[in-house]
């Protein structure tokens, strides 16, 4: 192979990815920013909360079990809470849905994704989810059921039902539900990447660290060369 098909393969390569990346987030989104924090306890169990209670109906966590939440001290989640959770469930395995594939197909069209990593493997993470949550809308061209247009979602035709049901709700409720969605992208943020709250901890007195080592070496270096001209 020479250069020149070396490099239309690369090329070609480089736009397949990048289109996938697109289809894949939705093009070009106009996205709500959430207002999370995954450092704060209050927020993440009220994400679980709404996880529990509304998302596990259809989806899973399978790559966090109910021990892994106990493990995790941004939760603070005892053995007691955890057997609440789990109910006959292994402490050990995964938050999966009682959902079957095959009901899930029946009733959807297809099975509802694992959520486990959603908002790391998702472009723009966070805010993509509670824009999702909070993106349903009457269809402009009245073709799609309402409860399954989400401005938000590639193709705007979603399977899955306004599970907040954000699609007219009273003003009222609004700040209820824009609650219910921040928490639950914290949650799905936070169980995304555990340990970030950790890594940036021991970041801070890596960043610590280089910064005294550099003015230490600086001090050296205009102690050694104190007397060159």
């Amino acid at each position: 192979m020479n250069m020149k098909s070396m490099l239309l393969g690369l090329v070609a390569a480089t736009s397949m990815m990048v289109s996938t990346q697109v289809l894949a987030s939705g093009g070009d989104m106009h996205l709500k920013h959430a207002e999370i924090n995954v450092a704060d306890q209050e927020q993440l169990l009220r994400g679980l909360t709404v996880f529990t209670d509304v998302c596990m109906g259809c989806h899973s966590a399978k790559y966090v079990t109910y021990k892994g939440l106990m493990d995790y001290p941004e939760l603070g989640i005892s053995r007691e809470m955890a057997d609440e959770l789990r109910g006959d469930k292994a402490l050990t395995s995964g938050m999966t849905t009682d959902l079957s594939p095959e009901d899930a197909k029946e009733s959807y069209g297809k099975v509802p994704p694992d959520l486990s990593l959603i908002v790391p493997g998702r472009r723009g993470g966070a805010d993509y989810i509670y824009s999702l949550l909070t993106g349903y809308t009457h269809d402009p061209a009245g073709k799609v059921a309402d409860g399954n247009y989400n401005e938000v979602f590639p193709g705007h035709l979603i399977a899955m039902p306004d599970p907040l049901s954000w699609l007219d709700h009273d003003e009222a409720d609004t700040a209820d539900l824009e609650k219910q969605a921040n928490d639950v992208s914290a949650f799905l943020a936070f169980i995304g990447d555990p340990h970030q709250n950790e890594r940036r901890a021991i970041g801070g007195y890596v960043m610590g660290f280089l910064l005294l080592l550099a003015l230490v070496l600086f001090l050296l270096k205009r102690e050694i060369w104190k007397d060159v001209h």
